[in-house]
């Protein structure tokens, strides 16, 4: 009676077995699910490019054919055609061999500034189902910034107050414009000991706003601003060393000149603890040579 039960038992589970196989098993993609759908979402290209190209996909498993219209979202766009790109094709056509094609914008290199501009795509009219991706918002950068002059690499020579953390013979900065306010900035790896220990802008890291006067002539990071590890913040000192007070709400201020070729820093800068003002500071960055009173000097390269 045992032995019966155990080999009833041995079935059920096969079946058992069988019937999870089949339920556990990945379904296969078919053409019925075959779509159009646009690979980047929200694609940049700086006026002076000229064009770029926007790629769209047939997702087919037999590479079937398909045609797809571009359409301009005009409510939504502040882009405006004929003004500020033009549309070379506005009809894909996708078949086996062409199951990637794009969209050509050719871009208006004006001498004026007027702010970067959007352009909204949308998939229109098919013979194919369109996908999740159906809208693409393309931001065309206006070149003529007013804060150009300052934006992108530089490079210095800097010392670290505190030993084992200097010097950084190629301690690099990057100045990005904000889109949304032509009169910010973001830089990105002013903390060296942070960019060194991989703390990075990608991650949210080490990354700090500034303003820039109308003069054009001074940029200033508000202190307090967090570093991206705990609670270490940014802070400048008073005075070019190491031995002034720390300026809690302040700024850490940077001179431009030579027409944004050179940065100086007037004031010793660093990262620390805000809850340990007195002695919890990771790095002070001072001048190269670590002398007292000198300024750290970032010359542009990019």
């Amino acid at each position: 009676m045992k032995i019966l039960r155990f080999t009833y038992g041995l079935l059920a589970a096969a079946a058992l077995s069988l019937v999870s196989c089949n339920v556990n098993e990945m379904p296969e993609f078919d053409d019925s699910d075959a779509y159009v759908a646009f690979t980047s979402a929200t694609p940049k290209v700086n006026e002076a490019a000229g064009s770029i190209q926007i790629p769209v996909m047939l997702v087919s498993k037999a590479g079937l054919s398909a045609t797809v219209a571009i359409e301009v979202d005009t409510e939504n766009s502040t882009a405006i055609e004929g003004t500020d790109f033009t549309i070379a094709n506005k009809t894909l056509s996708f078949d086996k061999e062409n199951a990637t094609q794009y969209i050509t914008v050719n871009v208006n290199n004006d001498d004026v500034f007027t702010g970067n501009r959007v352009l909204k795509l949308k998939l229109g009219d098919t013979s194919m189902k369109l996908g999740a991706a159906k809208v693409c918002t393309l931001t065309i950068e206006d070149d003529e910034h007013p804060l150009k002059f300052i934006l992108g690499t530089y490079v210095a020579s800097t010392q670290s107050y505190f030993s084992g953390r200097g010097p950084w013979p190629t301690h690099t900065i990057t100045i990005v414009r904000d889109d949304d306010d032509i009169n910010k900035v973001w830089i990105y790896n002013l903390e060296p000991y942070f960019a060194q220990a991989g703390y990075n802008a990608d991650a949210g890291c080490n990354m700090f706003y500034a303003t820039v006067n109308d003069e054009k002539t001074l940029i200033s990071i508000p202190c307090g601003q967090e570093i991206g590890y705990e609670d270490v913040c940014l802070y400048a000192i008073e005075g070019a060393d190491v031995s002034g007070d720390v300026i809690e709400n302040g700024t850490v201020d940077i001179n431009i000149l030579n027409n944004g070729k050179t940065l100086q820093f007037p004031n010793a800068f660093g990262a620390c603890r805000s809850s340990n003002l007195s002695s919890g500071w990771f790095n002070i960055v001072i001048d190269a040579a670590g002398s007292e009173g000198g300024m750290v000097t970032f010359t542009k390269i990019n």
